[in-house]
């Protein structure tokens, strides 16, 4: 086998991601293994993974997947090719039929521009850095939206650095946003849930066989596999199709969900791979940002936004993970940390879960106990581009000093005046009995040590990524712990 196609060595690459859902062929065919032939007669035995234009993407016996052109085969192979691509248009239209929106356009996923995708699934974006970006659709504030004949709450989609799909995370019926009466960003803390735990079970169980069946009818029966790593191991149902993987989950008293990824993620069991420490601290430090005012912040953390229910803790691990290159998922989070109906998780909880799994991937957790918050004691995580996890009580006069501020900041040219301004209009509160109710995680991710500010991000969206925060008020707010990620 290492001889098969030397000859054509110099037009075969490989590919760093797998050929994806939207190749264009039958699934039962495109998953048969063959033997095909190079022009000059070399064999290669290999299954046939889709074609785009004049590239031809083939996945051999080991694993390995290869890109090609289409006259690099032989006659009869092309034929084969031609045969297969024949058929794909069908196959395309009955996924498409199937999911209620257009989840193939005929190219494969490394082909084609997640924003495009986006679009067709009339995502938002939610969060867009150097290394990624990311959309979000909450399909419940979306008049009959439906993917595979369910409701979707939450529909997720992420590229990598160059833009290309990744995957996409669907979340039918779960515990965080069934019932819930919550509204979004800081509105969730006046909201509750409605939801009862047999009508939960009854939503869920119906969202698993919708989508069961609207993929099965599709690709044909399932088979039934473990996933992930850790304590999110868990049961899944999982169909291919050229080069790609859909893992239906059904996770009892917790959510119905669908991921579309790569085969080899899938082959994997979900086992992601492991980021270098010392890529993740290039990262984080190229992330730094130094303005002249003396603001210090971080400016390269994906956004997640938690929604209408009360799951700031996983989202916001969530954020800090991918931050430090770890997969996470703030679902399977909440399922982790025993997220209460609608909202509510034990941090204590999640981190002791979490722990193994977090070193296992060469990171460790750090959490510490602080009376009063120091500019000098976040400095020394953030000059390290390292965001900082921080329980506080995001009350409702609190919130209105960081919008107040963030806002007066665009407009500020003497930064002293603005520092004793801020400094004389919050001591009344900063100096008022301590708030015990809206229990909240957010992040600290800048601080300006001349203004005694602290930068801080919510997980409700863009217009939460970055406020600014008096010292004081921070203090009068904070629950007096921190948490962090570390290389």
């Amino acid at each position: 086998m290492r001889s098969a196609f030397r000859s054509t060595k110099s037009s075969i690459r490989p590919l760093a991601v797998a050929c994806s859902i939207f190749c264009l062929t039958t699934a039962a065919r495109a998953e048969e293994l063959r033997v095909f032939h190079s022009a000059d007669g070399k064999p290669l035995k290999a299954s046939f993974q889709g074609v785009a234009g004049d590239k031809v993407t083939l996945k051999r016996e080991d694993g390995k997947v290869f890109e090609l052109p289409k006259d690099k085969l032989s006659a009869e192979d092309q034929t084969y090719i031609t045969e297969l691509a024949a058929h794909a248009g069908d196959s395309a239209k009955k996924l498409n039929e199937a999911a209620g929106h257009e989840i193939s356009n005929g190219t494969r996923l490394s082909d084609r521009k997640a924003e495009d995708l986006a679009k067709s699934l009339l995502l938002r974006p939610e969060s867009q850095s150097k290394y990624g970006r990311s959309w979000r659709l909450y399909a419940a504030y979306a008049k009959g939206y439906m993917l595979f004949g369910a409701m979707p709450y939450s529909v997720a989609l992420y590229s990598n650095e160059a833009g290309a799909a990744t995957g996409l995370s669907i979340v039918y019926a779960n515990k965080g946003d069934f019932g819930s009466t919550a509204g979004f960003a800081q509105e969730h803390f006046n909201g509750g849930t409605t939801a009862e735990p047999k009508s939960l079970a009854e939503a869920m169980n119906r969202d698993d066989e919708t989508v069961s069946k609207a993929l099965t009818t599709v690709l044909g029966a399932g088979k039934v596999e473990r996933y992930g790593e850790g304590s999110t191991r868990r049961k899944i149902t999982r169909w291919d199709w050229n080069g790609h993987a859909f893992l239906l989950s059904n996770q009892d008293g917790e959510y119905v969900s669908l991921a579309i990824v790569s085969s080899e993620t899938a082959d994997a069991g979900g086992r992601s791979a492991l980021t270098k420490d010392g890529d993740v601290k290039k990262r984080l430090v190229s992330s730094i940002v130094k303005s002249p005012n003396g603001d210090v912040y971080l400016s390269q953390i994906p956004m997640v936004d938690q929604g209408p229910k009360g799951y700031c803790v996983p989202a916001t691990f969530e954020r800090v993970m991918r931050t430090m290159g770890l997969e996470a998922d703030m679902y399977l989070l909440a399922m982790v940390g025993q997220s209460a109906a609608g909202g509510g998780t034990s941090v204590e909880l999640l981190l002791e879960n979490l722990r193994h799994q977090v070193l296992s991937k060469g990171r460790r957790i750090k959490d510490e106990d602080v009376k009063d918050l120091r500019i000098r004691d976040v400095k020394r995580y953030i000059d390290e581009g390292i965001p900082i996890m921080w329980r506080l009580c995001s009350m409702e006069q609190y919130n209105e000093v960081a919008d107040k501020d963030t806002a007066e900041r665009a407009k500020v040219t003497d930064w002293k005046t603005y520092a004793a301004k801020i400094l004389t209009e919050n001591a009344e509160l900063a100096k008022s009995p301590k708030p015990e109710a809206n229990h909240h995680l957010c992040m600290i991710i800048g601080y300006n040590e001349a203004t005694q500010e602290l930068a801080v991000s919510d997980s409700w969206g863009p217009r939460f990524e970055l406020r600014w925060v008096p010292l004081g008020v921070a203090n009068w707010a904070s629950n007096g712990s921190i948490v962090m990620i570390l290389p």
